[in-house]
């Protein structure tokens, strides 16, 4: 590779990508003295689709990860993995074979060998565009040894974590409420209903059930008319008082505490109480249910003792509704827990489809929400009904068809995570989080302990290997391939047979208990966050898994607290049975929305797809301006113009520097033996090397500190801060000089300036590695000598030997004033390239000598004739200009009246003060404050005395100057133009310009060429330069300079913004 003289990111990705290959680099990494072996575990993303924008930052993160520790003496595993079994893949299938009718459909249509067969070709799809965009992204990832999860390997050791929660009686089946998808008819964990709840309208329904033994009517509530068909019970809060409330001919019990706005809400004016009391004395009292001549079922279910009747339980909420809810055990997670606990029958006429089956009666066949509509119409028909109405709630979805999920009692296998006692907490605790907010949402799920329903009545995935006997009832587990051939009845395809369905469906095994063939395995998969939670078992063997795991850091989506974060802990820890965590820290990343801030999604079509990202935009661009924009922890507005504005401004700044560096160096023939300690040795540093190499130190520490607690976003500011306001603002521009003055006598100075920026630039680019890796490698292989690739290299260390505090200090304290005098220059309209005559500076006590040891250099910064320095006190106020006054500088005041404060002593006189305050010269209103405190103002006959706090004080700068101020800094600037100087300072920005130009062209500095042309120049700047071309052409050395273009080839440039064009023959 050769250093190009123009920065083309594309190009430099393309030979960077070529040479890398052609060197096999993880291969001399392994083969290199780095000390320290270790593993990463990749979160494996999902093979259902493409990737974008929010799947790219949190890759950058990882490869940073990697590119930051490779450079920090580690050898690392950087393995990459894959997500392809389970609801997102098949989902995906049915979308592409037309399914509408939901799995069912799909396995009356095509067979569940057809749906496998092409879960298998959806993953290879999309896995070639994921490597693709890899690839593109410049991501370490080795996917030749990347894992599967949908390999019989995988699933194999898989099961071992199933054996162990076996084993310790933390795996159980249980018939429960669970949360389940009518859309992809499958159960659903607590923590995947967690990920997706949205505002919704439900309906609210009021309905009354008569007491057996009483003339009273129990009102009750639910937004789930549907869930009347299994209806059970009434539930009461015990300690509520409610009230017999006489409305028309009715009586009604409502309570106490909603009642005034419940009657309000029926709009019924005229009730009244009859008496109250509490709910616990309702406990066991019999209701008619209104529907049971619809529901025969239900009728005879009804008869049972302990069904249909009242009961006070402490979860029922007396402040929603009207104080009482029905209780439905099959639709109900505390409702079932207390049907369970009366020992109450669950009857649950719904099938897989969500729909009403025969003993549902009159509702038989119907998805149960559409059931809602007819429910109320019969409440109405049979004089039940009381209110219906709608609420607004948030209700939980299906976090992959976004369907509304319900709930449904359904038998199931779960981890009981409570059983493990404290392990899962403990483990948690010990991780490091970075950030206290994911670290704090995070345990707080951990601790919450809820079952996990780990069983999914799908097709693609991990199977559950249990075998139900239909004779004794035993569940057979086997947990190895081998366990199943061994105890197999026939073996249908073979004792090598993939273990998926419908391959382990077709086995029979002879039951372990009465020896019966009469065996089927329950046609159970894994939830498909087992599957990838399993990933640092399951793909390592058990010496990696024993060497490697607990991994020393892992990184996924904020979304992943109840995601891949969650079951790789838990399952982690039934595993070994004690408190371990499978990883020793975790960042959790945040999303990536659009520009505006929104979400991004298809509908709104502002997706942006990773391929289509990176074919368009730099790839190094890409990954600095997702560290640099945001913490990784905070959601990141992506702009595609904001990408191309300062984060390009630094890496094209990077690259320029480099080529400045290596025209100039290689033009004085410097060689590496001139280093740092040389220039050192020979007294050839001066202050602005000190300060840059000391800067160099902190930045050092700094980004290694932030990029170990994964602050990447300080560490992306600071070479910002560094590359642009230190190096290419300050120092170039003040050693530039030194490197074009070529006096022979003063050859060892300039290759000290080379051997700083050799050691700065060389720092630089394995700092910026880790984020640019593409524009770093380039830099690096073309301007230094150094090993094979910059990851062969080492991270730098801090030199305490380098740092300089008190040039550092004098140098922050010159940048400020420089910065302050830019800002005076500005508001006098005066350009930077203009010498002024002087400039008077105001710096805090004892920093007038401090800035003075850099006089000659403060000097050329301000580009003045001469300046002073003073040290003021006074930070604002009467007191401020008082003392810049007194130190003769040229000020005058601005005053302004304090309107608060003067109201009470101008009345009614407030316009005409406010008159006769702006006629008044300040000047005398100073004066009078600084002699007598206060000023009178005359308004009609009467006095009105103003005091010091009355007014406010500023000031600006007099006659024939211009000021800025800032952080107790002030700066004066005499604003009269002295034209020779102007001409003068001009001549020596073309002069610049010009002689960097015959250096690209590789012309000698002792070459007298013929022309020197200059286009485009404003009138004024013409005018100035027309009477002085000899010394020009003296300082250019040619022997014509002209105006008029006259050359074959022009280069564009510019001074101070004016867009010129230049060209030397």
């Amino acid at each position: 590779m050769e250093l190009s003289t123009k920065f083309d990111a594309k190009a430099i990705e393309s030979q960077v990508k070529k040479y890398i290959k052609s060197i096999d680099l993880e291969k001399q990494i392994f083969a290199s003295d780095k000390p320290e072996k270790i593993r990463f575990i990749e979160g494996p993303p999902t093979m259902n689709g493409i990737p974008h924008a929010g799947h790219l930052r949190g890759r950058v993160i990882k490869d940073l990860w990697y590119r930051f520790n490779t450079l920090q003496g580690k050898k690392i595993e950087f393995n990459g993995g894959w997500d392809t079994q389970g609801l997102p893949v098949e989902l995906q299938v049915e979308k592409e074979l037309g399914v509408t009718g939901g799995k069912t459909d799909a396995i009356k249509q095509f067979g569940v060998e057809r749906i496998v067969a092409e879960c298998k070709k959806v993953v290879e799809k999309f896995n070639k565009t994921w490597v693709e965009v890899d690839e593109l992204l410049g991501m370490s990832f080795n996917h030749e040894k990347a894992y599967w999860t949908f390999r019989d390997e995988f699933i194999e050791r898989e099961w071992q974590i199933l054996k162990k929660a076996y084993e310790n009686k933390i795996l159980e089946e249980d018939f429960t409420v669970i949360a389940y998808c009518p859309s992809c008819q499958t159960s659903l964990s607590h923590a995947e209903v967690n990920q997706g709840y949205e505002e919704v309208k439900d309906p609210s329904l009021y309905y009354k059930v008569k007491l057996v033994d009483e003339e009273v009517f129990l009102i009750v509530w639910t937004t789930m008319p549907f869930t009347l068909v299994t209806d059970a019970m009434v539930g009461l809060q015990p300690d509520e008082d409610y009230a017999y409330v006489k409305v028309e001919n009715e009586t009604w019990i409502v309570g106490k505490t909603r009642l005034e706005d419940f009657m309000l809400e029926l709009k019924i004016e005229e009730y009244k109480i009859e008496k109250t009391v509490k709910g616990s004395e309702f406990e066991g009292k019999k209701y008619i249910h209104p529907l049971l001549n619809l529901i025969p079922d239900l009728n005879e279910h009804s008869k049972s003792d302990n069904y249909h009747v009242a009961v006070s339980e402490s979860f029922v909420d007396a402040s929603t509704g009207s104080g009482l809810v029905h209780l439905s055990p099959a639709n109900g997670e505390e409702d079932i827990k207390i049907a369970n606990k009366r020992k109450v029958k669950i009857f649950s006429p719904i099938n897989d489809e969500v729909k009403f089956t025969s003993h549902a009666g009159k509702y038989q066949g119907m998805f149960v929400r559409d059931a809602d509509r007819p429910i109320v119409e019969d409440l109405k028909e049979c004089n039940a009904l009381v209110k219906i109405g709608k609420i607004k709630h948030k209700y939980p979805l299906c976090w992959r068809s976004h369907h509304p999920i319900v709930w449904l009692a359904r038998r199931g296998w779960f981890y009981k995570l409570d059983r493990l006692d404290n392990k899962a907490i403990d483990a948690a605790e010990s991780v490091e989080y970075f950030y206290e907010q994911p670290k704090n949402r995070f345990l707080g799920i951990i601790k919450e302990r809820h079952p996990w329903c780990i069983s999914r009545e799908r097709i693609w995935g991990c199977p559950l290997p249990v075998w139900n006997c239909e004779e004794c009832n035993e569940k057979n587990w086997f947990f190895t391939r081998k366990d199943i051939v061994d105890a197999a009845e026939n073996l249908p395809d073979g004792p090598n047979f993939e273990l998926h369905r419908p391959w382990i469906d077709n086995i029979t095994i002879k039951c372990k208990k009465c020896g019966s063939t009469k065996t089927k395995r329950e046609e159970y998969v894994l939830d498909t966050w087992h599957n990838s939670g399993a990933a640092p078992y399951s793909s390592l063997s058990d010496e990696e898994y024993s060497k490697e795991i607990p991994a020393p850091f892992f990184t996924e989506g904020i979304d992943q607290t109840r995601g891949w974060a969650y079951t790789l802990l838990i399952e982690n820890v039934i595993l070994n049975n004690t408190a371990t965590p499978p990883y020793k820290s975790f960042l959790f990343q945040g999303h990536v929305l659009d520009e505006k801030g929104g979400k991004m999604s298809k509908s709104k079509g502002n997706v942006l797809e990773g391929a289509e990202l990176l074919q368009k935009y730099p790839t190094d661009l890409i990954r600095f301006y997702f560290m640099w924009k945001a913490s990784p922890i905070e959601p990141l507005s992506f702009s595609t113009d904001e990408l191309m504005s300062r984060p390009y401004q630094v890496i094209n700044t990077l690259f320029n520097l480099h080529l400045y560096f290596k025209q100039n160096s290689q033009y004085d023939n410097f060689e590496n033996s001139s280093t740092i300690d040389w220039a050192e040795q020979n007294d050839l540093l001066t202050s602005p090397d000190i300060w840059l190499l000391s800067k160099l130190q902190k930045l050092i520490q700094i980004i290694t500190e932030k990029n170990q607690s994964c602050k990447f976003h300080e560490s992306a500011k600071s070479i910002d801060d560094f590359i642009i306001n230190n190096l290419s603002q300050i120092y170039i521009p003040i050693t530039r000089g030194e490197l074009w003055d070529e006096d022979e006598e003063k050859k060892n100075r300039r290759l000290a300036i080379y051997a700083v920026l050799n050691k700065v630039l060389k720092t630089l680019d394995i700092l910026i590695h880790p984020f640019c890796p593409f524009t770093s490698e380039y830099l690096y292989q073309t301007v230094f000598e150094g090993k094979q690739s910059i990851l062969l290299d080492k991270w730098p260390t801090y030199q305490e030997s380098l740092v300089n505090e008190r040039i550092e200090e004098s140098f922050d304290i010159m940048k400020d004033v420089v910065s302050i005098s830019s800002a005076a220059r500005m508001k006098g309209k005066l350009k930077r390239r203009w010498p002024l005559n002087e400039a008077k500076i105001c710096v805090k006590k004892g920093q007038k000598i401090k800035l003075e040891t850099l006089s000659e250099l403060l000097q050329s910064q301000l580009n003045v004739e001469k300046f002073t320095i003073v040290e003021t006190e006074q930070e604002s106020g009467l007191e401020q200009i008082l003392e810049l006054k007194q130190l003769g500088l040229p000020v005058k005041p601005v005053v302004e009246l304090e309107r608060k404060r003067i109201g009470p002593k101008a009345k009614q006189h407030m316009g005409k003060l406010v008159t006769t305050f702006s006629e008044t010269n300040p000047e005398k209103i100073i004066s009078a404050l600084q002699k007598e405190q206060k000023y009178d103002f005359k308004i009609d006959e009467e006095i009105i005395s103003l005091e010091n706090e009355d007014f406010i004080v500023d000031f600006d700068a007099s006659e024939n100057f211009a000021m800025a101020k800032r952080d107790n800094y002030t700066v004066f600037i005499s604003t009269l133009r002295n034209q020779e100087m102007m001409a003068k300072g001009l001549i020596k920005d073309v002069a610049r310009r010009l002689q960097t130009l015959r250096k690209e062209r590789g012309y000698n500095p002792t070459d007298i060429l013929e022309t020197a042309s200059i286009l485009d120049l404003d009138k004024e700047s013409l005018e100035m330069i027309k009477d002085k071309t000899k010394d020009l052409a003296f300082l250019v050395r040619v022997k014509q300079v002209n105006f008029t273009e006259s050359c074959k080839e022009y280069k564009d440039d510019d001074i101070d913004g004016q867009k010129i064009r230049i060209s030397v023959e």
